[in-house]
């Protein structure tokens, strides 16, 4: 026994060394450049970090085989030989060569080196884990913490949820707002009705606008459009104020801090009604299922994955309402009996959403109502105790419709909107264009690009809600009334944006969902509960960690999060599938897409759609069945798993060339030049106009020959700059220029192999020096072959 430890340590020392080299690459990385590609092996540096990475994996090992043997009472040395087994990942750092073939830049390789080492981490923490889950069946640590927490009172429970959610919500918030991004979209304009309402006491936005009252929440030189209404003496905004009246404490209390923390006060205000959304779920789920294990999960995955993550921690109405919404449908469908009070609450609840949109929650409101009033007519048989569920809407809406009647002069619900008050007669045409002018293809295709475009469709975002459609077929099947009532009240939301082929602005994922994102949740419970079928459960659990690693890129990608889908963007690839593409491989182009453009035949939306209906059909039709994946076949799958981000992510260079301009220069040279930008201006082949300063221009080309060398030029006639010129990562140029044109020549200039032609990139980035305008005098920089 003595000496299997012993043995089980020389099965270290491979892992070791390869660790050791990786880590020698990684170190010699920052140095660099595109005319070096070699590797040159220094003896002393590779034993320290071989030594060090031996010690290092030698001290986890023995922690790990303690751990696991202390817990769960199993055998020291055989806890020991399984550890070994889970720093295999490792052996994927003998890839590293293939990488440094593959040179672009050192900031790239350093980037695509950096994805490797966390892919092999977390492979090893993913072996650690299947060890861990399958000691964790016998009753081990994890279990008895769950149990404890069980058994803890209701009201405990939630308070913990609630807190753990708020802190994760806000921790998002400040790493969103640490990148840099404020306030978009529609934000900035509910903030300026509460900075009115503090400031001025009053709705009248238009002096706001004028005197630019949103910088004291963004930036200085941000310049915003007026959202008023028509019809509204130019005062009033088209947006419901409900949000904004909701806001006014916590706009109170960040303006107190200046405006670094001005919107993060504002949005920890936001996160208390995701906060509590989740906590409703979770409290539907007890009710519905009385399985505690389910009601965790289901919190859990609605909580941190889009939408509600990110809605959580925006400035948007939506949220807000389906906590409304689904706290009245939960209290409408558990509730034994109806107090008086409760009622009132509930008609509150209900009637309150007026205040947050005057028209598009009509379409949540009267399915709830109808609802509620079969209930306590029908089933509880209230009889006139359900006057109680009138009184406080009716008070609700009489303050509304002062409120809109003193400010927008009329009772129409269209008053408050950015189609302002119309005529009966308007109100017939309007309708006869909606009717009869939209074609049908834009609003099926609007429907389906709620859940499968790639630049806000739900499903792409939190893939974990394709387990839904599951758990329909689960409801259908088991409780098909109950299914029908939760497409009575959701669905006519969602349909009536589609018929109106309402799309997302500057804003999260999924805008048009979120208001009823709770019905999702409940189908996505009932597969929990009752989809059985092994071969899903997998899938499932797939799907969950892709939809929290997506969250995770969005916070680390804030910019990806606010993607116009409306008419006249014509852009189809999403952000955040830009950034998980390379040079060789287009991501968005096998996504589908479904803007409001006249080229609608996108193959990627046919072959979705129709791999959505196989995956729903396949599981209504495979039988209930059961197995168990042996512990060496997660070696495989974590072998998969690292072999897929190694060629997808690490292997080639993570740039992606888009709009291609081709030029033929005045000697017949042919070069294709990429992503130029609405800035730089190309007159001529190869000569650049660049009207910026305190910034950098980069210039990706290709060529079909290669070019045997450069005449670079740059200066401008007016003005000194600072100025740095690259060749991909190498320096050629850094210096100042004086009202003057300079020259560089560069003779033999490697190229990167691009399918079958040569990839070149120039760089150049300009810093003024003098109080001339570059606009108005831009500077001047042009590449020529020779």
């Amino acid at each position: 026994m003595k000496n299997k430890p012993a043995a089980s340590v020389f099965f270290l020392i491979p892992p070791a060394l390869i660790l050791g080299f990786f880590l020698l690459i990684l170190r010699q990385a920052p140095s660099r450049t595109i005319f070096e590609h070699g590797f040159p092996l220094t003896v002393i540096p590779f034993l320290i970090f071989s030594l060090s990475a031996l010690a290092f994996l030698m001290l986890v090992w023995w922690f790990s085989g303690r751990f696991f043997s202390r817990f769960y009472a199993s055998p020291l040395s055989k806890e020991w030989a399984y550890d070994i087994l889970t720093y295999t990942p490792i052996l994927f750092f003998l890839l590293t060569p293939f990488v440094l073939s593959r040179y672009l830049d050192r900031e790239d390789l350093i980037n695509r080196l950096g994805i490797l080492a966390g892919a092999v981490f977390f492979a090893v923490l993913y072996l650690k884990g299947t060890r861990l889950l399958v000691l964790e069946k016998k009753t081990g640590i994890l279990s008895k913490a769950a149990s404890r927490f069980f058994s803890r009172p209701l009201r405990q429970k939630v308070k913990i949820l609630f807190l753990s959610a708020f802190i994760l919500f806000n921790a998002a918030s400040a790493l969103i707002c640490l990148s840099g991004v404020t306030v978009s979209g529609d934000e900035p304009h509910y903030l300026l009705i509460t900075h009115s309402l503090i400031k001025d006491g009053d709705f009248d936005l238009e002096n706001n606008y004028n005197g630019r009252d949103y910088r004291a929440y963004m930036p200085e030189e941000t310049r915003i459009d007026p959202h008023l209404a028509p019809g509204a003496k130019g005062q009033y905004s088209f947006h419901s104020p409900g949000t904004s009246l909701l806001m006014l404490p916590f706009y109170l209390i960040g303006s107190l801090f200046g405006k670094s923390l001005m919107v993060w006060f504002v949005r920890l205000g936001m996160s208390l009604f995701g906060t509590l959304l989740g906590i409703q779920i979770y409290l539907f789920a007890l009710q519905e299922w009385k399985r505690e294990k389910t009601a965790l999960l289901l919190w859990f995955i609605f909580s941190f994955t889009s939408p509600v993550l990110f809605y959580s921690i925006h400035i948007y109405p939506e949220i807000i309402v389906a906590l409304l919404s689904m706290y009245v449908f939960r209290k409408v469908r558990f509730s034994p009996s109806f107090s008086p009070g409760l009622l009132m609450i509930l008609g509150a609840a209900l009637s309150v959403m007026i205040w947050f949109h005057a028209l598009k929650y009509i379409f949540i409101m009267g399915p709830l109502f109808l609802y509620s009033l079969w209930v306590f007519l029908r089933k509880h048989r209230l009889g006139w105790k359900s006057a109680w569920f009138f009184g406080t809407p009716a008070l609700i809406l009489a303050v509304y419709f002062i409120f809109q009647v003193s400010l927008y002069g009329s009772f129409s619900l269209t008053s408050v909107s950015w189609r302002g008050v119309i005529s009966s007669r308007e109100s017939m045409e309007y309708l006869k264009i909606l009717l009869t002018g939209i074609p049908f293809r834009f609003r099926w295709e609007t429907l389906a690009g709620y859940f499968l475009d790639q630049r806000d469709g739900l499903l792409l975002y939190a893939p974990v809600y394709f387990f839904s459609l599951l758990g329909a077929v689960e409801m259908i099947k088991r409780k098909f009334r109950f299914f029908l009532l939760l497409f009575f009240i959701t669905a006519p939301y969602i349909l009536n944006s589609a018929f109106l082929t309402q799309r997302t602005g500057y804003a999260p994922q999924a805008r048009p969902l979120v208001a009823v994102c709770w019905g999702l949740a409940v189908p996505l419970g009932f597969f929990l509960v009752y989809g059985a079928k092994k071969v899903f459960r997998l899938l499932f659990s797939l799907a969950v960690a892709t939809s929290l690693a997506v969250s995770v890129l969005l916070i680390r990608i804030p910019l990806a999060l606010y993607q116009l889908t409306t008419v006249g963007e014509t852009q189809r690839a999403g952000l955040l599938f830009l950034n998980l593409s390379n040079l060789h491989f287009y991501l968005p182009k096998y996504l589908p897409s479904f803007l409001k453009i006249e080229d609608s035949r996108w193959p990627a939306n046919f072959i979705w759609i129709g791999a959505l209906v196989f995956f729903t059909v396949a599981y209504a039709t495979v039988k209930k069945h059961r197995f168990t994946l042996p512990y060496a076949a997660h070696g495989l799958i974590a072998a998969g798993l690292l072999l897929l981000v190694f060629f997808w992510l690490v292997l080639y260079p993570r740039p992606v060339l888009l709009s291609p301009v081709r030029t033929v220069f005045p000697t017949g040279e042919k070069m294709t030049f990429y992503s130029l930008g609405h800035v730089a201006r190309m007159p001529r082949p190869g000569t650049f106009i660049l009207p910026q300063d305190n910034r950098s221009y980069v210039f990706f080309f290709t060529s079909w020959r290669e070019i045997k060398s450069f005449q670079i030029r740059f200066g401008s006639s007016a003005g000194d700059y600072d100025v740095r010129v690259g060749y991909f990562d190498a320096v050629l140029f850094q210096g100042r220029t004086s009202k003057e044109i300079k020259t560089l020549y560069l003779a033999g200039p490697p190229s990167y192999k691009l399918k079958s032609t040569n990839l070149y990139q120039v760089n150049i980035h300009l810093e003024r020096k003098s109080a001339i305008s570059t606009f108005q005098n831009p500077y001047h920089f042009s590449v020529i072959p020779q």
